[in-house]
């Protein structure tokens, strides 16, 4: 029998081979390891994680659930489970393994109080955010679904979306995300990434554009600027810690094909560093970078809609434009959030969107 400080070495080297996507390689020693050790749930873990990445989904379903089956309470499987079924658009049993995505503490915080359904009697209801704020915008598609209920709904989210929301959604209350939260307002809390397996029935009833945006007369007197140019917004990185470097794009790759005698860049991209910008004027384009892309939102929306098309990479700035129903190309990488699908051109999402992968 191999010593356990041994396995936990291999499986060290399983999640390197994995970082430096040497797939096969990782493959033939995970399988080595199940052969030492049929009974250790983490050997069938690291396989699923293996076949996500070569995209087999059916093949990491299994390794998933064989996980499970060593280890009842492998909510991390489970999670990684749930994504695969969700990127197969599974939604029955990909949303039932969603709800593994919290820690513990995370859920400990609203346990006072009751998780809200359409059976529930009237009360006061905390939607309450998670993930960043391009998945707050994601899942506001299915708001409407909640207006004809008879409870009282306050959402909380990013400060920085209270102001447009609030047109979008009047019968809403909103309180600001971070800020404190007596709980004891409330009967009943729904984290609202759930809205997704209550009402993913229903994409086709939700409007392709639904938000709408707020007049902004500094906007409006700066798109006069370029008066007889197509604008096109451009967004190329990504900030997320764990995956922003698979998801960035070099912004020169999305400016192939632009016409600077035509066009107009609308640089929607957060923190853009100058010399990125340089690179995009040096190609004869006018840039518009006169926008806080972090701090006014109101403004990133409003410039937007002047937009004739938006081109951008996994971002907050794609979920932006799929709510506002704009022409988007969204650039993928090979293995693509759950939400994007596999080797899809359109996404249930935002109908708006045309979804393009990277060599």
């Amino acid at each position: 029998m191999i010593e356990t400080h041994e396995l936990i070495a291999r499986h060290k080297k399983v999640l390197a081979l994995i970082s430096e996507r040497k797939f096969e390689t990782a493959l033939g020693l995970i399988n080595e390891c199940i052969e030492i050790s049929r009974k250790t749930a983490l050997n069938y873990f690291l396989k699923g994680r293996i076949y996500d990445e070569m995209l087999d989904y059916p093949a990491s379903i299994k390794a998933y659930e064989k996980c499970i089956a060593r280890d009842p309470n492998n909510q991390k499987a489970k999670f990684y489970l749930g994504l695969t079924y969700l990127a197969l658009e599974k939604f029955e049993p990909g949303c039932r393994y969603y709800t593994f995505r919290h820690e513990p503490e995370i859920l400990r915080k609203f346990s006072a109080l009751k998780p809200w359904s359409a059976k529930v009697k009237p009360g006061k209801v905390l939607l309450w955010s998670e993930q960043g704020i391009g998945d707050e915008v994601m899942f506001l598609r299915f708001l409407p679904f909640l207006e004809t209920h008879s409870h009282c709904f306050t959402l909380q989210c990013d400060q920085r979306l209270i102001p447009i929301l609030e047109l979008n959604y009047p019968w809403l209350n909103f309180t600001p995300r971070g800020s404190a939260l007596n709980l004891t307002q409330f009967d009943y809390h729904l984290p609202i990434g759930d809205l997704l397996g209550l009402f993913h029935k229903k994409f086709r009833e939700v409007s392709h554009q639904f938000l709408a945006v707020r007049s902004n007369q500094k906007v409006k007197s700066l798109v006069e600027n370029y008066k007889g140019l197509s604008l096109i917004g451009l967004s190329w990185l990504s900030m997320n810690e764990e995956y922003g470097q698979r998801r960035s794009w070099p912004v020169e790759a999305l400016l192939e094909g632009l016409d600077p005698h035509n066009i107009a860049v609308v640089a929607l991209q957060y923190l853009a560093p100058k010399s990125e910008i340089d690179k995009i004027r040096a190609r004869g384009f006018q840039v518009i970078d006169d926008i806080d892309c972090h701090q006014d939102i109101d403004a990133v929306f409003s410039i937007m809609s002047h937009c004739e098309k938006i081109i951008t990479i996994d971002n907050s700035i794609a979920h932006f434009a799929g709510a506002l129903g704009l022409e988007t190309d969204i650039w993928l990488p090979n293995l693509p959030n759950w939400r994007w699908g596999l080797e899809k051109t359109k996404t249930y999402w935002y109908p708006s969107v045309t979804l393009k992968r990277f060599d």
